[in-house]
């Protein structure tokens, strides 16, 4: 079964989502609401799903660190890539 369609404004979004990404790990569900935030400020309305199907590519394409089984927002943890990985 095929994804679905990017949803507009990708490029936008995923720099939100890559600008918000730093070393500290942080619960999904939160991060989800700190990227919804920072759109807003920029005049987009992702949805959480909008932003969670950014995180789980930028995952998969090695551009986010994802610790845990990133489809459970509240029990896994994201962050930004690190230079040295010092957990």
């Amino acid at each position: 079964m095929s994804e679905a369609p990017a949803p507009p404004g990708n490029d936008a979004l995923e720099e939100i989502v890559l600008s918000v990404a730093d070393a500290e790990w942080r619960k999904i569900a939160r991060f989800i609401a700190i990227v919804v935030d920072a759109a807003k400020a920029q005049g987009l309305a992702p949805s959480g799903q909008d932003v969670a199907q950014r995180i789980y590519a930028l995952v998969e394409a090695g551009r986010l660190e994802a610790r845990g089984n990133i489809r459970r927002w509240r029990a896994a943890e994201v962050r930004g890539l690190q230079a040295d990985s010092d957990d």
